[in-house]
């Protein structure tokens, strides 16, 4: 059915997510288009994903959005669904998307909070899908959703969360393919298991019990959704990847494995470290004296600050979610909006110790986020997983209808989250075409610092002056080794010199948060 769309008001099937994506790519021809995924399920259906773009070229950032890979998790592949109909809409007609005002009643009793209007404007999509390869996949795991649907669990239970690997014990069925990914996936020769379970009595050995929730498979890439998975994170090379789960209000960063550190030589991919690695909290006591408190690298160094820039992007995306629950950013006053609507911003390591399951293999996130290490031209990769939702709005399943209005609460973070990432990977297509081609590449250290003084400080008008005049400025300087000299000598080089001078503060805009820099792959 062409737009325009109705809300989502009950969890959709997987045939009815398959018949949204094929009807995105009829509907708007010039800017999406449906493709699919080389694996049929473990059942044997088809899977689809759609890419949304509006030009191309090999300097555009790639953006990669999953769900469904839990089978349990309702609102992330309707929520995708529905964001992928928003923009496409907002961009084909020059609207804002608008989300009216609601009420969302806290679980088990209100009282129910309300929330603004709240407008993501036609501007920021365009930004997105005129400078952003936009690849959405919203159902990776179509067999354990229907399985989900068709045995609806009692209320507040876990319901199914696996896909449906076949097994003679009706057990023993599924894998968890957050669980099946080619990243430390037997763990059990990744860490030191006597000391991890120090800390971890059970540890993840749940992960090698054919009839857990957590059940990893029989080996690594075992199951055709997470050969899915993999195929399009190595085939599109993201600089963006999200995997968005329910529930728990946390975006969380890079590594699950471990926590991050900044010793090159500790790393998933090191032979030395084989069965030596902890695991443990940092600090832990059961940490001998004598031993290393094992880390696993996450590099910061430029042009990419990829630690400090995965904590940049955690924030905006947490700080967008505030601002659509109508939470004044900064404020310190009470506000019910803010207690109900706050993710939590951590490393995903850290955010699993609390709950005693230690630190989390196989997973999709740190899977994409490998991906630099194996190759450092893909640098930078940000990934992350969301954990949308909470216990209080019905956990796994929440309410579709409103009140309480669950799901349209989920709804809309997700879709603001999504959009302060996708404005981040739109300035990382936006390269400083001047200062690169004076410089000769887009990492040297003069054009990134060119770089973040103008996403910070210079807006819109500039953009579209300096995208008018630098393209024959140069191709000029490519084509004249004076030329390039004498802007080198006599204006980036000393325009940067003089910007290192200034303090920190002075490289961002006001109100970000020191240290936060917006990313670049291109100055």
């Amino acid at each position: 059915m062409p737009p325009p769309y109705a809300a989502i008001t009950v969890p959709q099937t997987p045939a009815q997510i398959e018949a949204a994506l094929a009807d995105l790519a009829a509907s708007f021809p010039a800017l999406c288009t449906l493709d699919r995924f080389p694996n049929k399920s473990v059942e044997g259906k088809d899977i689809h994903f759609i890419k949304i773009a509006n030009g191309s070229g090999s300097n555009r950032p790639v953006m990669v959005l999953i769900g469904g890979v839990h089978a349990r998790e309702s609102a992330p592949p309707d929520a995708l669904i529905r964001f992928a109909q928003s923009i496409l809409v907002s961009h084909d007609g020059s609207s804002d998307i608008t989300f009216p005002a609601m009420s969302c009643e806290p679980l088990p009793s209100g009282p129910a909070v309300g929330y603004p209007d709240f407008t993501i404007l036609a501007s920021d999509v365009k930004k997105i899908i005129d400078a952003v390869d936009l690849y959405i996949a919203p159902l990776i795991n179509p067999d354990g959703r229907l399985f989900d649907q068709l045995h609806p669990p009692s209320p507040f239970s876990g319901g199914w969360r696996k896909n449906r690997r076949p097994h003679p014990d009706p057990a023993k069925i599924g894998v968890d393919i957050n669980r099946n990914h080619d990243i430390a996936w037997k763990f059990e020769d990744y860490y030191d298991m006597a000391l991890y379970r120090a800390d971890y009595p059970t540890g993840p050995a749940e992960a090698v019990d054919e009839s857990d929730d957590t059940y990893r498979g029989p080996s690594v890439t075992s199951e055709p959704e997470t050969a899915n998975v993999q195929w399009i994170v190595d085939t599109k090379k993201p600089a963006f990847f999200v995997d968005i789960h329910q529930f728990g209000r946390k975006v969380l960063l890079p590594w699950g494995l471990e926590d991050n550190g900044d010793d090159p030589t500790m790393t998933f991919s090191s032979p030395a470290w084989t069965g030596k690695r902890d695991g443990l909290r940092p600090g832990s006591l059961s940490l001998p004296l004598t031993d290393p408190d094992y880390k696993e690298f996450v590099t910061d160094s430029a042009p990419h600050f990829v630690k400090k820039n995965l904590g940049f992007i955690g924030d905006s995306m947490r700080d967008a979610i505030l601002a659509s629950a109508g939470v004044v950013i900064g404020s310190t006053a009470p506000d019910p909006r803010r207690d109900h609507s706050t993710y939590e911003v951590a490393q995903a390591a850290v955010l699993y110790h609390p709950v005693g399951g230690g630190p989390v293999t196989g997973t999709t996130h740190d899977y994409a986020f490998r991906k630099q290490f194996d190759d450092p031209a893909r640098a930078p990769v940000f990934a992350f997983g969301i954990e949308s939702g909470h216990e209080e709005e019905a956990g796994f399943h929440p309410d579709y209808t409103s009140p309480p209005g669950h799901y349209a609460k989920i709804e809309r973070e997700i879709h603001a989250a999504l959009i302060a990432l996708g404005t981040i990977a739109a300035k990382l297509g936006k390269p400083c075409l001047v200062a690169t081609a004076t410089m000769g590449t887009p990492d040297h250290p003069d054009v990134v610092t060119l770089r973040r003084f103008r996403d910070a400080w210079l807006g819109p008008r500039f953009d579209r002056w300096y995208y008018r005049v630098s393209p024959p400025l140069a191709r000029y300087l490519s084509a004249h080794p004076w030329a390039r000299a004498a802007v080198r000598h006599g204006l980036v080089g000393p325009a940067a010199a003089l910007l290192r001078t200034f303090p920190e503060s002075a490289m961002r805009a006001p109100g970000r948060e020191p240290g936060r820099t917006p990313p670049g792959r291109t100055g």
